[in-house]
């Protein structure tokens, strides 16, 4: 095995128990993205951005009338078993390693539904702004893009985030090895660059999406789901 696919599935095993003890609130946000998804009553293609496994994308896709399904994701080994997860579809799917941010300032589709979760943050404020015009773009006329991510609470900097997300740690990270939460304390404190709900929305307006709706967001407010209309 290579190091990168080693480094990957190191990082991958953490993300899998964020995912089996929820506490990142996946199994909140695949609900509500699969009572949307079936409410939809004519075939719609679906980008998935930042993809992963899909794990979550597959499951709430499925019993929908989903007609085309592309995956994006830098990792290599994540889209190999995303390849297994959404060939229960039974619908075209094209799975694309890149960068997601990447993706959209090269593509030239459109979609009915996009999803991107836990991503957008990683981005600083300005790339941020711009990938929001891409995402614009790239969402057909009546489409609609929908965004899982963390969030500033009013008046709060990112020093305070970080400080209020380390301090929350205790209890649901608890059954979590130290290492991981070490490596996880870490990729908060470096990498998570979240912005306000009303900077979103912001981001959102400028970028030409016409209504916005929050769907969802956890009891402590450290995330929200948006639902952002084109």
């Amino acid at each position: 095995m290579s190091e990168a696919v080693h480094a990957f599935f190191s990082q991958w095993e953490i993300y899998r128990l964020c995912i089996e003890h929820n506490t990142l609130f996946h199994r909140e946000v695949g609900e509500i993205l699969h009572r949307e998804l079936q409410a939809r009553t004519k075939p719609f293609t679906f980008l998935d951005l930042a993809c992963g496994d899909a794990d979550l994308t597959a499951a709430a896709l499925r019993e929908t009338q989903v007609s085309a399904y592309v995956g994006v994701d830098f990792a290599a080994p994540a889209l190999a078993l995303a390849a297994n997860k959404v060939a229960e579809l039974g619908c075209p799917r094209t799975l694309h390693e890149a960068d997601f941010a990447g993706f959209l300032r090269g593509n030239d589709e459109v979609f009915d539904i996009i999803y991107l979760g836990l991503s957008l943050h990683h981005l600083e404020r300005e790339a941020k702004r711009t990938t929001m015009e891409h995402l614009r773009r790239a969402t057909a006329p009546g489409g609609t893009f929908y965004m899982f991510e963390p969030f500033l609470q009013a008046g709060e900097a990112r020093e305070g985030y970080v400080a209020r997300w380390a301090a929350a740690m205790d209890g649901p990270y608890d059954p979590f090895p130290a290492a991981a939460r070490d490596a996880l304390r870490d990729h908060v404190t470096e990498s998570e660059r979240p912005e306000s709900t009303e900077d979103y929305r912001s981001f959102a307006r400028e970028a030409g999406f016409s209504r916005d709706e929050i769907l969802f967001t956890d009891p402590n407010n450290f995330y929200v789901l948006f639902k952002f209309s084109a």
